[in-house]
């Protein structure tokens, strides 16, 4: 049996109409084409809507989505399935998800990921698939973004330790292989944080056999876990907003062979052109990534990769957590009285107070501004 994994991907204004053509060939070239043809089943990371709806959810950073016509370049792909559990999906509300929905049903293209009522029904967190030898259950979930179910409206399937690990020891006992996507890690950050490996860890003792972590925007690294693979990190599919970091601009297409002597892992490495589209690499070579994961168990150096990563914005990131906005306050706050810098403190609107709620709410940003903490903590000893 032959399983293709694939990352992030959205359609764009750059190539829209390459995907309303069904121009495949274009889009993703022979290679990657023939990776997908092959495939028992393949799935993809739908990076947000395809909607046609106009009202957007109020939120902090991007909303995006394609239109619904463009679900003919996954078809002529021959994506056999599209993971939604991420941070866009809700980007356009109820109406863009079941929108959505509905035109992946009239494509024939399955979906997994998208929960209503999670504490009532597991329905649409995981997808079982056979070829008549093999059953494999597909697990997709996402950190919580913007994007949490209610008993009324959908969302996606989240990051709810006790939930997720009894998913998976129950429906791995229903099946031969259980594939989990999970949509988290720190972007543009090649290692796995604390907070990821640690959940890594847990849902491959629970019977994961394989974990790939997609949202990061770049390749990572990786690690053999008791017998369980984990990929911290598989960059981008087809994602071409921006181009700006060259992280963005390549991914791995991950392709799992099944049979009776064991399992198979092969990775293909794919790159974004200036054109918009995808080409299958003529350099396979992923010397950085085996270098990279040779430090997966160094916590220390990872962490401090991290801070790092975090040093040039961290007053930022601070700023957003607890003031809700971006400007440099300090600065002010020599220049006016104090009755006006506490009124300052408590005149929040309500973006800046969803700003902070999200901040300190989302794994992701809780995550950072821990970091942050820890940063500013080191400064005050050496003062």
């Amino acid at each position: 049996m032959k399983i293709i994994i694939a990352g992030d991907i959205i359609p764009w204004t750059n190539n829209a109409h390459l995907f309303k053509e069904g121009d495949a060939k274009t889009l993703f070239g022979d290679e990657v084409c023939s990776l997908f043809e092959t495939a028992d089943f393949s799935i993809v990371n739908l990076e947000g809507p395809l909607t046609d709806a106009i009202i957007a959810q109020h939120k902090t950073g991007p909303v995006i989505k394609a239109e619904k016509e463009t679900v003919r370049g996954l078809k002529a792909l021959k994506v056999k399935a599209v993971a939604l559990a991420n941070n866009h999906i809700t980007d356009y509300l109820q109406k863009g998800i079941e929108d959505t929905i509905s035109v992946l049903q009239e494509s024939d293209i399955k979906y997994v990921g998208v929960v209503k009522d999670p504490n009532k029904s597991r329905m649409g967190s995981y997808l079982s698939v056979t070829n008549g030898q093999f059953k494999v259950c597909i697990y997709n979930v996402s950190e919580t973004f913007y994007n949490q179910p209610t008993k009324d409206n959908y969302g996606v399937n989240i990051y709810d330790e006790w939930i997720i690990l009894n998913d998976i020891k129950v429906l791995r006992q229903q099946h031969d292989y259980l594939i989990v996507i999970y949509h988290g890690g720190a972007e543009y950050f090649p290692y796995p944080t604390p907070q990821t490996r640690k959940r890594f860890h847990r849902m491959a003792d629970c019977g994961a056999d394989f974990i790939t972590a997609q949202h990061t925007h770049c390749i990572g690294c990786e690690e053999w876990y008791n017998g369980s693979y984990l990929l911290y990190g598989q960059g981008n599919f087809l994602f071409s907003k921006q181009h700006n970091k060259p992280m963005m601009t390549e991914g791995l297409i991950m392709e799992i062979q099944l049979n009776n002597n064991g399992v198979q892992i092969d990775k293909h490495r794919i790159e974004l052109t200036q054109q918009a589209f995808i080409t299958y690499s003529k350099n396979q070579s992923l010397n950085a990534f085996y270098e990279r994961s040779k430090n997966v168990n160094n916590e220390d150096l990872i962490i401090e990769k991290y801070k790092n990563l975090e040093s040039d914005n961290y007053i930022e990131k601070y700023l957003l957590a607890f003031k809700g906005r971006r400007y440099i306050w300090k600065k002010l706050k020599k220049l006016l009285p104090k009755k006006i810098w506490l009124k300052l403190i408590e005149s929040y609107s309500n973006t800046q107070l969803m700003l902070i709620l999200y901040t300190m709410t989302s794994d992701r940003t809780f995550e950072d501004i821990y970091y942050v903490w820890q940063r500013l903590k080191e400064i005050n000893k050496k003062n």
